[in-house]
């Protein structure tokens, strides 16, 4: 792992349990909290083209594509993968500010060349600029889910706006490319409803001081 500090900035990573679609009956990641989009609603085959895939609250691109596959390992049926023709990958994962966002991320890269590939994680402001530690991750090579992992940036206030997700390397020779899948966010309240908040506030403040006159 290496470090790009920043004075005041506080995510940290830490690492669940990926969801498992050969369990019967498949379960979900772990830990569970937030909104979760697990892409199973859309049809294998759809491409996007680098940032248009949206869904409430929720931005994803990738300046090499992305394509809705069907077969997840993780909670299934579907995941979203990079379409990069050399296995490498970019994906910024935008979203409203959270205490919390996770993403499940597989790659039947690990298993290139016998070593593992290694992932790059960095949590996103409110600019959609990578902030913090970038963490330098390896999927897992064993287990009943090889080469999927889940990962989640924690924080105590409401400043992760998305996570950025990089490879650098990968194997072209492997129908691969980096994939994700149940994305989770702990989602805040959208700036348009923290003002109608705000104006709210203030028209209960103002009856009070009426009656009290």
């Amino acid at each position: 792992m290496f470090l790009t500090t920043i004075a005041g900035a506080a995510p940290v990573l830490t690492t669940g349990t990926p969801g498992n679609s050969y369990n019967v009956p498949p379960y979900g990641p772990s830990p569970s909290f937030g909104t979760l989009y697990n892409f199973d609603s859309l049809t294998p085959g759809t491409t996007f083209a680098p940032g248009t895939y949206a869904a409430q609250g929720v931005n994803i691109s990738s300046p090499d594509g992305l394509e809705v596959e069907p077969y997840s390992t993780q909670s299934g049926p579907n995941y979203l993968v990079d379409t990069s023709a050399n296995g490498s990958a970019n994906i910024s994962i935008k979203t409203f500010g959270s205490e919390e966002v996770g993403i499940g991320i597989a790659d039947s890269d690990i298993t290139a060349n016998g070593a593992p590939v290694t992932i790059y994680l960095q949590a996103l402001n409110a600019g959609g600029v990578g902030f913090g530690t970038v963490y330098a991750e390896t999927l897992p090579t064993g287990g009943n889910n090889p080469g999927n992992g889940y990962f989640v940036f924690a924080d105590s206030v409401y400043d992760i706006y998305g996570i950025k997700i990089t490879q650098p390397v990968g194997n072209a020779s492997l129908y691969s490319g980096l994939a994700i899948d149940d994305l989770q966010v702990a989602h805040t309240p959208e700036p348009a409803s923290l003002a109608l908040l705000g104006v709210g506030a203030i028209f209960i403040g103002v009856l009070r001081s009426r009656r009290s006159a």
